[in-house]
């Protein structure tokens, strides 16, 4: 992470520390800024950015505001999210409101999506992983967020003795809504760490 971005993060965490634990991961060539695992903003070349929902597409702010946009395979792909200016960096009350805002709208979009989503439209789930968690009492995607990563993994492991750390990965991966292999580097050590305390063979 260059250090215009780390104090970029750093800013955003102070100045939204009532909001929650803001937590960063690496995306799109930036870092999506998440709260309880629902992401609201993101940074990118220094500057940060507030998802829009159906709650703030009428905010004045965004009117005019740069809207993100990443490169990929040669083709600009714009997204959901627009810089905040200086106006509502220099007001604090107005920024927490907006970025409020703009947490609650990411909430009330991934609850209608997990409403209608199965559990094999996650990131990382097949079909097949999709029967597996229904075999371990996990029907729909409310029940594996409020179970977890490692839970999920102990439920299966009593179907399946012989379920590796890579299911692990793509579980956390599915909840946090990105591949397996982007996983952030310390989430990766602190599974692997917790995995090799609770992958010893079981008993017959």
């Amino acid at each position: 992470m260059n250090k215009i971005s780390k104090d970029t993060i750093c800013n955003v965490q102070r100045a939204l520390s009532s909001l929650g634990q803001i937590r960063s991961r690496a995306l799109f060539g930036g870092y999506g800024l998440s709260i309880e695992n629902t992401m609201f903003g993101m940074v990118a070349d220094g500057g940060f950015y507030l998802r829009m929902s159906v709650l703030c597409a009428e905010q004045s702010w965004m009117r005019n505001a740069e809207q993100l946009t990443f490169t990929r395979r040669g083709r600009s792909i714009a997204l959901n999210y627009y810089l905040v200016g200086d106006t509502l960096w220099n007001n604090p009350i107005q920024l927490r409101e907006q970025a409020w805002i703009s947490l609650v709208g990411a909430q009330h979009e991934r609850a209608q999506r997990e409403t209608e989503r199965r559990l094999k439209d996650l990131p990382n789930l097949t079909l097949q992983m999709e029967t597996l968690l229904w075999e371990a009492g996990i029907k729909n995607v409310e029940m594996l967020r409020a179970c977890g990563a490692k839970e999920s993994w102990l439920r299966l492991r009593k179907i399946n003795k012989n379920l590796g750390l890579k299911i692990l990965y793509a579980l956390e991966g599915a909840l946090s809504e990105t591949h397996e292999a982007a996983l952030p580097a310390d989430i990766r050590r602190e599974l692997n760490e917790w995995f090799q305390r609770y992958s010893k063979p079981l008993h017959s």
